[in-house]
């Protein structure tokens, strides 16, 4: 069955495509070009108001082709022998792979794989519904390229919004599950000192969301030691925030990148969320004036501050 996907979903697969063929256009001298993509998804995607399929990611990075990447790996729980064999009969002859199982577990195969090929460049996408992805994981692509000059690329979906709604300030205690996703994806107990925040009425929650960003951003950084992280925030219809879009790179042509795609993206996604509302309420404008939080301004990188 095709899954369904709001616009921010499209806009935000408009970013990977243009970032994908970016990224391959400035390695193509390299002999390989190596592609994780983390939550890979299924076989189908429609959006979810007009029905229309559209290609998700698997499909976006095999398109690339101004030079295609050469070995690509995917990680999928759900129905991944379906997936594989989409991939396979669209794209015969390609060197892919989809991994089975949870990709924090199944990443180390891969990577242990590709070894002998450390050099190449290499993108990860890693993409959860929730706080899914284990610091591990990160830790592990970053290390993949140790004692290189440029890491894996990682670019990764952060679900911040669903911390505030895990992390319950009514007085009840932590669901002991929910602290436990969260510490192992930030793989560390930092988080705590934002939520502690939070309670005492120190943050609200939009600074509470903007502090687990930065914690974020923080430790790709510092801990994993890559030079440049950029954060995109992602709203739906109604202008709430769904996500941020996290990207880190060692790379300077990779920071001038996704520095221009983020600029173009504050301009896309208001009107890409207007058209969705148009649609949806039959070119109505009930909703113009509902604040997006992101009208009117350019991207401009900051530099992630100390927690």
């Amino acid at each position: 069955m095709a899954r369904t996907w709001g616009f921010w979903t499209r806009g935000k697969l408009d970013i990977l495509r243009s970032y994908l063929s970016a990224f391959t256009t400035a390695s193509k001298s390299a002999r390989e070009r190596l592609y994780f993509d983390l939550f890979a998804g299924g076989a189908e995607n429609v959006d979810r108001i007009t029905q229309e399929p559209f290609p998700g990611s698997p499909w976006i990075a095999l398109d690339t082709d101004d030079p295609p990447f050469t070995k690509l790996r995917f990680f999928e729980l759900d129905r991944p022998e379906e997936l594989e064999s989409r991939l396979r009969a669209d794209f015969p002859g390609r060197d892919l792979r989809v991994l089975r199982g949870d990709c924090n577990e199944t990443i180390h195969e891969a990577l242990a794989e590709l070894e002998p090929l450390a050099r190449a460049p290499a993108f990860a996408f890693v993409d959860p519904d929730g706080p899914d992805v284990r610091w591990s994981t990160l830790e592990a692509l970053a290390a993949f390229k140790a004692n290189r000059r440029f890491k894996v690329e990682l670019w990764m979906l952060f679900p911040e919004p669903m911390f505030v709604r895990l992390l319950r300030t009514d007085g009840g205690a932590i669901e002991p599950e929910h602290a436990g996703r969260i510490t192992a994806m930030f793989g560390s107990e930092q988080w705590r000192a934002i939520y502690r925040a939070r309670l005492g009425g120190r943050l609200a929650p939009p600074e509470a969301r903007i502090e687990y960003v930065n914690l974020m951003r923080w430790r790709l950084q510092t801990v994993l030691g890559y030079r440049w992280t950029h954060a995109l925030e992602v709203h739906n219809e109604q202008g709430h925030p769904m996500y941020h879009l996290v990207f880190a790179t060692d790379h300077p042509a990779g920071d001038r990148i996704m520095r221009h795609l983020y600029g173009k993206a504050f301009e896309e996604f208001p009107k890409m969320r207007q058209q969705a509302i148009d649609q949806r309420l039959g070119a109505m404008t009930l909703f113009d004036d509902v604040g997006l939080g992101a009208e009117a301004q350019e991207y401009r990188y900051e530099p992630p501050w100390e927690p």
